[in-house]
């Protein structure tokens, strides 16, 4: 497209230039000129022409010794004058802000609205932009060109005159003076001189087109094109453009970064950063006046100081203002504080508003506002520092301020004011001062100085930065002063203005009106006669009362109706499909019909369906009845908002009498479909129509509740259900599957009303509401009492969840208002009146696990005697055999037999789990009877036959007596027990109850003898899973365990630990683990006794603290060693290593304990755990309590930048003992490779270098005088001059060496005195043989770094490669036999494509990394507190932020004093614990020294939590977050995610979401995103961590982190379908440089979660595209091996090795295949592989 021309206007000041200054013999000026001009008349006889001069300018003084700065164009003195309409002037140039975008008056098209210097506002059309974009074949919106805030350098085309009033006058366009804009670049740059664009130029463009690398821009002018790279727009399309690429015909305010010496390219940029701060150099001047351009930065001095601003001087000849508006002072409120801010001579650097080249003199407004100088927007509060919201969002237009304080009185123009709540000043017009008309403000009137006034918001201008106000009264009482105010479904008053012949004006407001359609002038249809009486109901100026229907702001529409009857509705309104509840009534107006129904539209337009069959309870004859605009009240059937569909019935109640199913009843019923949380459900047989919540399946909620409600299918007949309530209008009826609540049905104690309760009985019932205060119930039927915090629980810890089914005794009944108080204590409802519910809560559980199990014909059941071969003898148990199933002994079943690997013994099953696929056998003989035993042996699988003892079973059930039992197992929820006078029967108890979930109501061991009461006894006996167990219910208060014998108790479970004291020094003690964290586990060993498990205590073996301690759960049975007991500190560190806890039976110890400083000798290498990472250096933990110190200087070989980066706590690392001083506690320890291996070379240093050697290196800097290079594995860098560089001249070294480009170089000088040293790159220093071994080498380094991606990725479960499971004596073997049969033969990694892809690989990894976060544990409440950060509350911050708060920067004299301090080297948290906190002026003591510490806030949270004071936690939560720097993020994201994790625990969903979207806005989104998902998995809140999960692909669809995350969950909880459609989808969304490595992720889940055949498909296509990518097929190999198939990893190892690959890679595949043969094949299959291998290398020798 050939660039057009626009002729800037030529004004008399420009004619006048051209006489005095001719272009020929102008001299180049510059404003560092003391005097500008010394002989103007030569200068005039340069020109050559014979025409004189009709005016010479008078010769000007002889310069003084100081810079003059006056005026020296203009005789016409400049003063400082505010713009007005008046004073405008087409062709001016303006710098302007978008203020906003919105539809034209004058059509259809969109326009620009833009904010101009001094309360001025313009418009663009679309098809002022550019021409580029008018070319395009669709217009596109402007709301993806443009954003609201944007800065624009536009043109004054056209000034539309209209009636007076001012910029603020009111009404349509015709009446108002407009300002027509344009932004066409070669409009805005008309005039500019090419020799005027240089580097910082801030200049208009529309980019032309599209590249590869880039965009090329069209300037506007003839001959000059600008390029913009892509590195250059990414920062603005990621952050402005809404991550789009920009779009050809898009103008831009553009910086110049350089121009090319050809003169027709310019180099630009649009980075924020560079637009915002390119200032015009000191030596830069325009060549004249019509180069300038607005925008631009200049250093101006100031001349003279009038009322309204300063006039300045820059570049030595062009003369310009500063308004007061426009200072960087703020308000401005006289001349005075002019003066005191400026002064003459002064350099004030400021922004070139406009340009007025058409006035006379020439005026040119600069800004040295802040906002204005950044190109951003003023905050409006303090507290909004650094806030990205538009202050015109932030305070919207019709807000009142009741403090509006006058600053300064304009009196021709108005007042600048201070508004009290706000840090932006406001402008009040002369016309918006007072409803009457003011021709001039006088200073001592009614609005002088520092007089306050009540005022409303018109409006924001951003170049002032100033808000739009007005004092008039009749403007502040208005109601409404935009579409925007006026809300759905409120009703108004408003006045006729006009009668139409499609409906009613009506105006509401001074400028609003509102449009109320014919169909909504009468009460029903629209008639000939209702017609005539419409003049009469609406005449001119009457008020009426209306009700809006909807609002449209974009359109400035309001429709309203007149209908009485939807005027005076007292139903709810329906504005949107969003949480409309089936069941709702609501009135609507019948907008058509058709033979199927009719069609119903509601508020905000809003329409719904109404079936035929649903508009009366008859038969509708003729549709004809139902007429358009009657209005109809109307029942929501169902809405679906994701499809914007929504049935509705005319019918007020459902077609069934609902009193067929009265509240307490039981029935069947049919489901008819399953939406959400719901199940709808066709009761049977009267088919009423009723509601089935998902909470309501069952007692037990979470997983359990969440597998049945995926087992229904549509079609199911559900029985037992109870109905809980009912609404007879809108004809809804709500159901329960509580077995509790069945159970009340069947036994007629089900409540229906308040009178059915009584003080003192106990009654079953479910949480309704969660509060601070406590916990409101329902029992049914409405009926609700509250439990207050005192009466949950017998403990302080409680813990209750919405919709959890418990026991509630009624406390109290106010017999004036019947509220009902009730407690919920264990000791209060467990007694002998709810006996039986306590048998319900077993029994159900193993009823629903009975239905959801996938049972085997030949599955066992409980009691059932057979064979069993011991396959394993563990530490803890003994793991058998029967049949092709296998099972597991515990060691407290095996007394008193002798067992050993492959041994048949005979086993009695005591308990089956089918969901975990586990059978617990028994082998002792007191269990076992001699014929179970004999027929056993005989090969027959036996079951007791307990038909004798069901009578008896029976009537111990109706007697209700209490018999012994003994406990044989114990399971997380119940617990296996023997009933001796029973023939030993087996049979089961509850170990929790309705009202304690979160822990066991007392602690059980195996052999005690309790009392229980059987509480069901199975009629049959039954197969498997299936067959009916014995339940039994717990008498605790005959608990006894002095029963079980001590030698017995002992050695099955260890000593009983009820108190401290009895723990000792190498006791063996069974505990569950409480709490994991990141370097150890806390242990419950009994009583209140809690012990610790230091991370190298945890095997023999070390491996990564977190894959060391994944296999731990909370509530996990752990036998462990006692190691140490701290008595004075009440500690008690204990061991789960097996040398401990089986000396005489365990695997060899690879990893010796350290007990001591004995076993720590100098020059000794060893494994530890980083335990802190400080400013001074590393913490290494060597055992619970000694820790040895890294110095920074001693982490590596190598120089690390960020050396911090490198290491997290719970690191395995692998040391070298430096220095032990067992007298000062000390351990000094290194890292460095080169110690640690003496094979490993060190890094070298300048002594190891010579003069003349060739050496390798990496570019680290480039100057103009050379390179610097620094020398691979060294700490050596030096210079290599410019003339060294090459045999030519280098006139620009940039072009040829880029920082981090790999060199050879030779050392040309060494000055080991000045530790200096000279290279040469020249390519005579080199002869050819150096640059094939380069290449070679480079190939190889290259080469290797792709075979380590893939063997490593960020998710633990998924592996990206090899394993570290292989010994690294193993691997140096494989190493060493390939290496002899490679040896030899030269590798050859020449392929260039696949090193590309691989790299490409890698930066896909990269791509998510800022989002790798450890997981946001939830605040513990239970546990108590521990000051070494060990309790659930700080799971996720001691990760992130150990205990370097003891280093910070922030304390000086803590350094001081460190340096003359010991180094401690035992564990720092042990002094903390013996100096915890006991109160909050503790906390608070300790925060006034670290107030940037989420740790402390944290746990200050955690301790108001352990008190039941919730508030106060967040109360300290939100403290946290004002006092922490805001340069702390993480730790500002620590306390983001504590906030969101009490909320989930203790708050409501409204009180997260308002947690949530407050995070969001003030933390990184996708990491908040991804911590609040984790919170929700973490809780079993499933739907909503899905409904999360799905705004998260919206949000984020370009980061494969979340979609992978999303098909995890997915895939990890069942949904196999939904998690494979997640990656079709994602592949829609993600770049496709992500595709690959996404789908690899999926079929890796494939092969864990789902179907490995699957993932196998998926590999198989992935890698037919991409043959040569070794990390893929490394990846998949690995898939393989841990499926499993031995068959399926040969073949795919054979398909590797055949491929055509380098040797390298070929290498690489040998020895992994030769190690998969060393475990898992034969020698035939290791003698194979080497033959391959040799066969290959023959090959290539060939």
């Amino acid at each position: 497209m050939s660039t057009k021309e626009f002729k800037a206007p030529v004004t008399k000041r420009k004619q006048k230039e051209e006489e005095d200054f001719p272009r020929g013999g102008a001299s180049g000026l510059t404003h560092s000129n003391n005097s500008l001009f010394s002989e103007p008349g030569k200068a005039s006889k340069a020109d050559g022409s014979s025409e004189p001069a009709k005016k010479k300018r008078k010769q000007p003084k002889k310069p003084n010794s100081t810079t003059n700065f006056e005026n020296t164009f203009d005789k016409k003195k400049l003063n400082v004058e505010i713009l007005s309409f008046k004073r405008l002037t087409e062709g001016t140039k303006v710098l302007g802000c978008i203020s906003g975008i919105e539809r034209g008056r004058d059509g259809d098209l969109e326009e620009l609205v833009v904010s101009l210097p001094n309360n001025l506002t313009g418009y663009v059309t679309i098809t002022e932009i550019s021409d580029e974009l008018l070319e395009s074949e669709t217009l596109p919106s402007l709301k993806d060109l443009f954003y609201v805030g944007q800065w624009v350098q536009c043109v004054i085309v056209g000034l539309q005159q209209g009636a007076s009033g001012g910029s603020a006058a009111s009404g349509s366009d015709k009446h108002r003076r407009k300002i027509l804009l344009s932004l066409k670049p070669f409009i805005v740059n008309a005039g500019v001189k090419s020799i005027d664009i240089a580097s910082a130029v801030l200049i208009a463009g529309a980019v032309e087109s599209v590249e590869d690398r880039g965009y090329i821009v069209s300037l506007g002018m003839q001959g000059m094109k600008g390029f913009l790279k892509n590195s250059e727009a990414k920062m603005y399309q990621r952050i402005k453009n809404n991550d789009k690429p920009l779009v050809v015909g898009q103008v831009l305010a553009f910086s110049v970064l350089s121009v090319e010496e050809n003169k027709k390219t310019v180099q630009l940029s649009v980075d924020s950063m560079k637009t915002s701060k390119a200032v015009l150099g000191d030596k830069y001047t325009f060549s004249e006046i019509g180069s300038i351009m607005p925008g631009n930065i200049i250093d101006a001095h100031i001349t003279e100081i009038q009322d309204v601003g300063v006039l300045v001087k820059f570049m030595g000849h062009f003369d310009a203002t500063i308004d007061y508006f426009h200072t960087s002072e703020g308000i401005i409120a006289s001349r005075k504080q002019l003066e005191e801010a400026f002064k003459v001579n002064d350099t004030v650097r400021a922004r070139i508003l406009y340009i007025d080249l058409a006035s006379t003199p020439t005026r040119i407004g600069l800004s040295n506002a802040k906002h204005v100088m950044g190109l951003t927007q003023p905050n409006t509060t303090k507290t909004d520092l650094g806030s990205k919201v538009f202050p015109g969002k932030a305070v919207p237009v019709g807000q009142i301020f009741e403090t509006i304080t006058v600053k300064r009185i304009d009196s021709n123009h108005g007042l600048l004011c201070e508004i009290d709540g706000t840090e932006i000043p406001g402008y009040v017009h002369i016309s918006r001062v007072a409803d009457e008309r003011i021709a001039k403000i006088t200073e001592h009137g009614k609005y002088k100085v520092d007089s306050t006034h009540r005022g409303v918001v018109l409006g924001y201008d951003p170049v002032d930065g100033l808000f739009q106000l007005s004092l008039q009264p009749s403007i502040i009482d208005q109601p409404f002063l935009r579409v925007d105010d006026v809300e759905i479904g409120s009703v108004i008053k408003g006045t006729v203005t006009k009668r139409t012949e499609k409906g009613v004006i009506v105006r509401l407001a001074k400028n609003i009106s509102g449009f109320v359609p014919l169909i909504h002038c009468v009460e029903n249809t629209m008639t000939t006669s209702t017609k005539k009486h419409l003049e009469e109901k609406f005449k001119d100026g009457k008020i009426v009362k209306c009700r809006v229907l909807s609002t449209d702001p974009a359109e400035n529409r309001i429709i309203l109706t007149c209908k009485e009857s939807l005027i005076n509705s007292k139903l709810p309104i329906i504005t949107s499909l969003e949480n409309v509840i089936p069941g709702t009534l609501s009135d609507g107006v019948i907008l058509k019909t058709n033979a199927h129904g009719c069609i119903v539209t509601f508020y905000n337009n809003v329409k719904a369906f109404a079936h035929i069959s649903e508009l009366q309870e008859a038969h509708v004859a003729n549709l004809n009845v139902f007429q358009p605009g009657q209005v109809k009240t109307c029942r929501v059937l169902e809405a679906d908002a994701a499809e914007g569909k929504m049935k509705i019935s005319f019918k007020k109640s459902a077609e069934i009498d609902l009193g067929s199913v009265a509240v307490g009843s039981l029935h069947k019923g049919k489901i008819v479909a399953i939406k959400k949380d719901l199940i709808h459900i066709a009761l049977k047989p009267s088919e009423t129509k009723a509601v089935l919540p998902v909470a309501h399946l069952s007692d037990h909620l979470g997983e359990q509740a969440d597998r049945i409600y995926s087992s229904l299918k549509e079609g199911h007949v559900l029985t037992d259900l109870v109905v809980i309530s009912k609404d007879e209008e809108r004809g809804s009826v709500h159901v329960s599957k509580k077995p509790s609540l069945v159970l009340a049905a069947k036994e007629k104690k089900f409540i229906t009303s308040r009178s059915d309760l009584k003080e003192g009985h106990v009654y079953p019932a479910w949480v309704r509401q969660v509060a601070a205060f406590g916990v409101f119930v329902d029992f049914g039927n409405g009926i609700d009492a509250l439990a207050f915090r005192h009466n949950l629980s017998d403990v302080s810890d409680a813990v209750y969840v919405r919709n959890q089914s418990v026991l509630a005794k009624v406390a109290r009944i106010d017999p004036t208002d019947g509220r009902t108080e009730v407690t919920l204590k264990p000791s209060e409802v467990g007694t002998a009146e709810t006996i039986q519910y306590q048998g319900e809560f077993l029994s159900a559980y193993f009823k629903q696990l009975e239905r959801l199990a996938k049972m085997s014909e030949s599955a066992v059941s409980v009691g059932t005697t057979t064979m069993v071969e011991v396959k394993a003898i563990e530490s803890d148990r003994w793991v058998v055999s029967y049949g092709a199933n296998k099972g597991q002994v515990s060691l407290d079943q095996v007394k008193g037999v002798k067992g050993k690997v492959g041994q048949k013994i005979v086993g009695k099953v005591l308990d089956v789990d089918f969901e975990k696929a586990q059978v617990d056998f028994t082998l002792k003989d007191s269990l076992i009877t001699a014929e179970e035993a004999k027929a056993a042996k005989a090969g027959k699988t036996s079951a007791a036959d307990v038909a004798k003892t069901l009578s008896s079973l029976a009537a111990l059930q109706k007697s209700q007596e209490a018999v012994d039992t003994v406990v044989e197992l114990v399971k997380d929820d119940y617990i296996v027990l023997s009933i001796p006078s029973l023939d030993n029967m087996i049979a089961f108890a509850a170990t929790k109850s309705y009202n304690n979930r979160k822990d066991r109501f007392m602690s059980y061991k195996v052999g005690e003898k309790i009392k229980a009461v059987v509480v069901h006894a199975p009629k049959s006996q039954g197969k498997g899973q299936t067959a009916e167990r014995v339940i039994l219910s717990i008498d605790q208060t005959n608990v006894s365990t002095r029963n079980v014998p001590a030698k017995e108790n002992k050695k099955s479970n260890g000593p009983s630990i009820d108190k401290f004291e009895d723990v000792k020094v190498g006791m063996i003690v069974t505990g569950r683990v409480a709490v994991v964290h990141n370097v150890d586990l806390g242990v419950h060993i009994g009583g209140k006794v809690f012990g610790r498990a230091h991370v190298t205590d945890i095997a023999d073996t070390f491996a990564p603290a977190e894959t060391l301690l994944k296999g731990f759960k909370k509530g996990q049975v752990v036998k462990c060693y006692v190691i140490n007991v701290d008595t004075s500190n009440k500690k008690i560190d204990l061991s789960l290593r097996p040398s401990r806890l089986t000396p005489e039976n365990h695997a060899a110890v690879h990893d010796p304990e350290v007990k001591g400083f004995s076993d720590l000798v100098e020059g000794g290498i060893l494994q530890g755990f980083v335990s802190n990472v400080a400013d001074k250096g590393l913490f290494i933990a060597l055992n619970h309590k000694l820790s040895g110190r890294v110095k920074i200087a001693e982490m590596s070989d190598d120089y690390l930048k960020d050396w911090k980066s490198h290491f997290t706590v719970g690191q395995l690392v692998k040391a070298k003992i430096v220095n032990v001083n067992e007298t000062r506690n000390q351990i000094e320890l290194t890292l460095k490779a080169s110690q640690i291996d003496p094979s490993i070379k060190a890094i070298q240093t300048l002594a190891d270098f010579a003069k003349g050697q060739k050496v390798k290196g990496t570019i680290k800097a480039v100057k103009d005088i050379g390179v610097f290079i620094k020398i691979d594995n060294s700490v050596v860098s030096g210079l290599c001059h410019i003339s060294e560089i090459s045999e030519n001249h280098v006139p620009d070294v940039s072009k040829l060496y880029a920082v981090g480009d790999p060199v050879k170089a030779m050392i040309l000088d060494i000055d080991m005195e000045k530790k200096r040293i000279s290279f040469g790159l020249k390519s005579s220093y080199f002869e050819e043989g150096d640059a094939e071994e380069d290449e070679d080498e480079e190939s190889d380094a290259e080469e290797s770094d792709a075979e380590m991606e893939g063997a490593s990725d960020e998710d633990d479960d998924i592996v990206m490669g090899e394993g570290d499971s292989e010994d690294d004596e193993d691997e140096d073997e494989d190493d060493e036999e390939v290496e002899n049969i490679f040896a030899g033969h030269a590798m050859d990694d020449s392929d260039e494509d696949e090193v590309a892809s691989e790299t490409e690989a890698k930066d896909d990894e990269d791509e998510d990394s800022d989002v790798e976060m450890t997981e946001a544990k939830p605040l513990a409440v239970s546990s108590g507190f521990n000051w070494d950060g060990k309790d659930d509350a700080d799971e996720d911050t001691k990760s992130n932020h150990s205990d370097s708060e003891s280093d910070s920067d922030d304390e000086p004299t803590k350094k001081k004093k460190a340096k003359k301090q010991a180094v401690v080297v035992t564990d720092e948290s042990a002094d903390l614990e013996t100096q915890a906190p006991q109160v909050s002026s503790d906390y608070e003591r300790l925060l006034l020294g670290s107030p940037n510490s989420s740790y402390l806030w944290i746990n200050y949270m955690a301790f108001q939590l352990q008190l039941s004071e919730i508030s106060k936690a967040r109360e300290i939560g939100q403290r946290a977050l004002k006092t922490i720097s805001f340069r702390e993020e993480q730790e500002k994201m620590n306390v983001w995610v504590a906030l969101m994790n009490l909320e989930n625990t203790f708050g409501s969903a409204d009180t997260l979401e308002e947690v949530f979207k407050n995070a969001v806005q003030t933390c990184e989104p996708k990491k908040v995103y991804l911590q609040l998902v984790k919170i929700y998995e973490r809780s079993n809140k499933i739907d909503l961590a899905t409904e999360l999960y799905n705004t998260m692909t919206k949000k984020f669809g370009q980061s494969s982190k979340v979609w992978t995350g999303f098909g995890h969950f997915q895939l990890h909880h069942g949904n196999l379908e939904a998690g494979r459609e997640l990656l079709q989808r994602s592949l829609k969304s993600l770049p496709k440089r992500k595709h690959i490595k996404t789908i690899s992720k999926f079929a890796q889940l494939e092969f864990k979660y789902g179907e490995p055949e699957r993932g196998r498909t998926i590999f198989e296509g992935v890698m037919s595209n991409y043959p040569k990518r070794i990390d893929l097929w490394s990846v998949y190999i690995d898939m393989e091996i841990r499926n499993g198939e031995q068959d399926a990893v040969r073949r795919l190892f054979a398909r590797v090795v055949s491929l055509k690959l380098s040797s390298k890679k070929m290498k690489f595949f040998f020895k992994k295949w030769l190690a998969y043969e060393k475990d898992h094949g034969d020698e035939e299959h290791i003698d194979e592989v080497k033959r391959r291998a040799l066969a290959y290398v023959e090959s290539l020798s060939a």
